[in-house]
């Protein structure tokens, strides 16, 4: 259904359903970094502490990509909701709720409980979910293209697992003892 097919109610939902995803994943991913600011790259004694890997990324990277992440799985999410809703094939949309759920609790674990090792478990479980939201999406009958906009999504948390686990083996205190 194209939009000049939908009534005005009908490009309402879809637009208040839109910025809604927006609001869950950018927001969300906001309102993570804004609790966990002082945590993480420059502003973090503690980060700042840690013996890093050589593939160490300088920390403006991480304000500059995960917009564009938070992005793309929103318009994702979306696209996918115009054909399931929550209700016809619920399933992709609770597997996707779940991994954002998992990418925001991973920040946590990390950034504030300072706990390397934690965080290399759960965000081995983030990837699990991330690729089962991959195959559940690419399954949605006309929208196989949103797996696409996750690929980058996928890319970065292996890289940030690989950082992570790194982390973890140079920091086996997790930074705690000098």
């Amino acid at each position: 259904m194209g939009l000049k097919d939908m009534d005005r109610k009908e490009i309402l939902i879809n637009v208040v359903v839109f910025i809604g995803f927006l609001i869950l994943c950018m927001g969300g991913g906001g309102i993570m970094g804004a609790i966990t600011r002082n945590d993480f790259g420059d502003n973090s004694e503690w980060y700042v502490g840690l013996k890093k890997p050589s593939f160490n990324p300088p920390s403006y990277l991480f304000g500059v990509v995960w917009p564009i992440l938070y992005l793309f799985m929103a318009i994702s999410a979306f696209a996918v909701w115009t054909k399931t809703g929550l209700t016809k094939e619920p399933l992709p949309l609770v597997v996707f709720f779940i991994q954002l759920a998992l990418n925001f609790i991973w920040v946590l674990i990390f950034g504030k409980a300072k706990n390397l090792l934690a965080a290399f478990v759960e965000i081995i479980v983030l990837l699990a979910f991330i690729v089962l939201t991959m195959v559940l999406f690419v399954q949605v009958k006309g929208r196989r293209w949103t797996v696409i906009l996750l690929v980058p999504y996928l890319a970065w948390v292996c890289f940030a697992t690989a950082l992570n686990w790194n982390l973890h083996v140079l920091n086996p205190d997790d930074g705690k003892s000098d």
